[in-house]
């Protein structure tokens, strides 16, 4: 039996979610960020819930339609996917993006979330933790311990818009594409009540210079949003930032440390990312790669504008972003 999953369920629903985009939280946050309509579908064994998937149903840009999108999920099993994409259809999408754990064998399509992490395994002793990451990691965490670099964990608003102060400023410098300030603060206000979100801070003096704000979603604490401030270089604040978020992780039971994004394989050294694919190897971990994404389509034509529309629409963005810089 398939059905959508009740707020009862909510509980049930985030025990058998694999990743925190398909917890019911996430849910609730996304459909106050603009995406017009969220379905929890449960697949049912007599009254056991056995599976679940949340699809989120985008607008499409310059399009009267939707998008349905499915990330992070177990790879769904055939009979399952049929049921979904026809669920879908009946709800105008014009085309079913999904990124599973796993491979599919399908078409594959533009990928929204990484398709390449990093994990640290926090199941040691924290002396076997360092021991584990790369020498000159653990030169610059006790580096940075001895320059008088602080992390602490923050809760308070002025704290949050300092967080958002030095990711927007990370983003103006390396130019990558930034979540809005209104969306990271919706995120906060949604997920820190239920503790699935939580904010750090290393300071030099009293004053903040690198911040990171972590996912705590069943057994992984998660980095998907950083900044700094690119002062007090020297003092390696991001090094023992990393380091305390870790042992931070432990506490609250955690088992996995997931860098978010990485790369497959060692990047050229001339690539603009390289000194933060390093940095993060620094750390140890396993690398872990995920299969990317598979679009199945319903309404081919439609799709073929929404894929010309997206060409314009990413470059005609960046450019915006760099003329506001």
């Amino acid at each position: 039996m398939v059905r959508e999953i009740t707020q009862r369920e909510a509980e049930k629903q985030n025990l058998l979610a694999h990743h925190i985009t398909q917890s019911w939280q996430w849910g609730q946050f996304r459909l106050q960020t603009g995406v017009p309509k969220i379905l929890r579908l449960g697949f049912f064994d007599g009254n056991n819930l056995k599976r679940v998937y949340q699809v989120f149903f985008h607008q499409a840009p310059y399009l009267n339609r939707l998008i349905a999108y499915l990330p992070r999920t177990e790879s769904p099993p055939p009979d399952d996917l049929s049921v979904i994409s026809e669920i879908c259809k009946k709800n105008r999408a014009v085309f079913l993006k999904l990124e599973p754990e796993g491979k599919i064998d399908l078409s594959f399509g533009q990928p929204i979330l990484p398709e390449n992490s990093l994990l640290v395994d926090l199941n040691q002793p924290v002396d076997d933790l360092l021991a584990s990451m790369h020498e000159k990691t653990r030169y610059n965490i006790r580096l940075a311990q001895k320059s008088g670099v602080v992390v602490t964990a923050k809760t308070d608003a002025d704290s949050l818009t300092t967080f958002i102060n030095l990711y927007d400023a990370t983003q103006k410098r390396q130019g990558f594409f930034a979540k809005s300030g209104n969306y990271l603060k919706t995120l906060w206000n949604v997920l820190s009540p239920t503790k699935m979100v939580h904010l750090l801070m290393a300071e030099v003096e009293g004053e903040p210079v690198a911040a990171g704000m972590f996912f705590h979603f069943n057994e992984t604490f998660s980095f998907p949003y950083g900044g700094w401030s690119a002062t007090h270089r020297e003092k390696m604040p991001n090094n023992l930032l990393h380091f305390e978020a870790m042992q931070y992780a432990k506490e609250l039971g955690a088992q996995k440390y997931d860098f978010w994004s990485s790369y497959k394989n060692s990047p050229n050294p001339k690539d603009p990312w390289y000194g933060t694919y390093i940095f993060k190897k620094g750390f140890g971990g396993v690398e872990v790669h995920y299969p990317g994404a598979y679009d199945i389509v319903f309404d081919r034509p439609t799709y073929s504008l929404f894929n010309i529309a997206n060409k314009i629409r990413f470059p005609l963005y960046k450019i915006k972003r760099l003329l506001h810089a």
